[in-house]
């Protein structure tokens, strides 16, 4: 098969394979899945899905959970020129139908393990012509997903796709309603990339770190003659340079020139990044925008944890084997792993990037993950699905400068505007607004909803906050989670992390409840420590020289177990659904 394609992920695997076909590309037990093998895996779905009658631009649903056949269905969909729209394989089979419906996809492939949840959906599943599945069915009109691969071949169906076509649809979390359908395109993903990595490399090489800690951050990168250039890289002339505005913007184009056209980045091929995301679901963008943007790039390797419960142990013993440089979680999944009684046991050195995002990650963690990992540099990420995601991002490599809430200096324009739209003075809070060629395409058949989120090319974070004097973003609350009461604006975040701290709770979500007098009444719903037990007036005594009277929770729910999303965010509305009603003897 020679080059090149005229498919965007088909060259791209094309040139992966051709210029390091040994090259390990995912890690998933005792399967160690070569670029050689990827290539000829996703071709093979991707012509199996054309024998099917799947056509350019049509929707394939599919729902796995992190393991190496989601990548090659995932690509397999992209080479075939239609758009994949993963599954959540939480969902239950209302969910499953809705999406499966919604998103008219042609094609519905699942692991049997999910069986329960997707068979039950299929006789409602009307516009689906095919439903294939991995392992055992027990319904008569399900392809064997071995024989479906079987029937393609390692062969370029030759689908032409262009940077603004649709590379994903995913679909939203849903807090309120069904979920929304995201459309995001190849050029998105690139974009967000080639400003991230450009931002990054010169937020990095300029800010005040340790020698030794810089020359491993250096020493990761792939960069040609590195003995030479690190040493470049590391003095005075070359940091003011690189603090031009100019710079950046060299940089950026750069990146987007090697992703848009990977036979020019064939020397990278042989730069293998070992990465893992234990605790983030490739249906989510959060991950799965690396996936796309490790078939561009052509370096990544994915470490796959065997199981899909979060393990600490089997974690740490996956970064010690294989010497795992970077590593992404979200806030509960590196809260499980510093707290780990035994990680001093484990040989961590190879991490070189710390990966927090999904939700917020509050400065005790931070602090615990830096003295856990001290050779890292820490990424804070923040940004949402309809933002391909990635907005803003913060770089701490020690304790002592560590920001309350700040996540950092935005990669695209930025605003913060009051209620009618118009922008606030720095420092004062508003709705964060951003600009950018990263915005979703819209909401899959949902104009209305589209409409409601963009304003003259701006899309509306529905995330309160202000710019701090340094520029960086402090990001306050969700819009719509803020608590009035009396009067006075609460942001649950603020008492949040006020609590979170305390050597009884495990974790904490602060809610609003209807009140007569106050408007509204400030709840904690806690969930202690295993053996701890709590009363009201401890959390009043603990807050009451921290935080402002009126922030203080006046009642308190203490439950076994807190709701959280498969990406590690708190369900506030579940817990508003069943902690937020009044007190009836208050």
């Amino acid at each position: 098969m020679g080059l090149f394609s005229p498919n965007i992920i088909a060259n791209s695997l094309i040139c992966c394979a051709k210029y390091n076909p040994e090259g390990e590309v995912i890690i998933h037990k005792n399967r160690r899945i070569t670029r050689a093998e990827l290539k000829t895996r996703s071709f093979e779905i991707a012509q199996a899905l054309v024998k099917l009658g799947v056509k350019k631009d049509d929707k394939v649903a599919f729902m796995f959970h992190n393991i190496p056949e989601f990548i090659y269905i995932n690509y397999g969909i992209q080479i075939a020129g239609a758009i994949p729209a993963p599954m959540n394989y939480r969902f239950i089979p209302r969910e499953v139908e809705y999406q499966g419906e919604h998103s008219d996809a042609v094609v519905f492939i699942y692991d049997s393990i999910w069986a329960k949840s997707v068979e039950p959906a299929i006789k409602n599943m009307s516009k689906v012509k095919h439903f294939v599945c991995m392992g055992q069915s027990e319904l008569d009109n399900v392809i064997d997903y071995n024989d479906f691969v079987n029937s393609g071949e390692d062969k370029d169906p030759q689908v032409e796709n262009d940077w603004d076509d649709v590379a994903v649809m995913i679909y939203t979390g849903g807090t309120t309603g069904f979920p929304k359908g995201v459309l995001l395109t190849y050029g998105a993903h690139v974009d967000m990339f080639g400003s991230m990595s450009s931002s990054f490399v010169i937020r990095a090489l300029t800010m005040d770190m340790s020698v030794a800690k810089h020359q491993k951050f250096v020493d990761s990168l792939p960069i040609p003659a590195k003995k030479v250039m690190g040493k470049i890289l590391r003095t005075g002339f070359v940091k003011k340079l690189l603090k031009r505005p100019a710079a950046e913007e060299s940089l950026k184009n750069r990146f987007r020139d090697v992703l848009s056209k990977p036979e020019v980045a064939k020397s990278g091929y042989g730069t293998v990044i070992n990465s893992m995301y234990p605790s983030m679901p490739f249906f989510h963008d959060a991950s799965y925008s690396n996936l796309l943007i490790g078939a561009l790039t052509g370096n990544y390797c994915f470490i796959l944890p065997d199981e899909m419960s979060f393990d600490p142990a089997h974690i740490l013993e996956l970064i010690e084997r294989e010497k795992v440089e970077i590593l992404a979680n979200v806030p509960t999944g590196w809260k499980k792993l510093v707290s780990f009684p035994d990680i001093g046991k484990y040989d961590t050195s190879s991490l070189r990037i710390a990966t927090a995002g999904g939700g917020a990650t509050s400065l005790a963690l931070k602090k615990k993950l830096l003295e856990a990992f001290p050779q890292i540099i820490l990424l804070d990420v923040f940004g949402q699905t309809e933002m391909t995601p990635i907005t803003s991002f913060r770089i701490d490599v020690d304790t002592k400068n560590l920001k309350e809430r700040s996540v950092g200096k935005s990669i695209v324009d930025v605003r913060v505007v009051d209620d009618n739209g118009n922008d606030v003075p720095q420092g004062e809070t508003g709705e964060i607004m951003y600009r950018s060629s990263t915005i979703m395409k819209g909401y899959y058949k949902d104009e209305e909803k589209t409409d409601e989120v963009m304003q003259d090319g701006w899309f509306k974070g529905g995330d309160l906050g202000y710019i701090d004097e340094t520029g960086e973003i402090r990001v306050r609350e969700r819009k719509k989670e803020c608590i009035n009461t009396g009067g006075e604006k609460v942001f649950p975040l603020e008492v949040e992390e006020i609590l979170q701290v305390h050597p009884k709770i495990d974790e904490i979500c602060v809610i609003g409840v209807p009140d007569e007098e106050w408007g509204s009444t400030v709840r904690a719903v806690v969930q202690l420590n295993e053996g701890e037990i709590m009363e009201l007036e401890e959390i009043k005594d603990f807050c009451r020289d921290k935080i402002a009277g009126y922030k203080i929770p006046r009642s308190a729910v203490f439950i076994d177990q807190l709701p959280f999303s498969p990406v590690g965010k708190m369900l506030r509305q579940k817990v508003r659904d069943i902690h937020g009603q009044p007190d009836k003897n208050s």
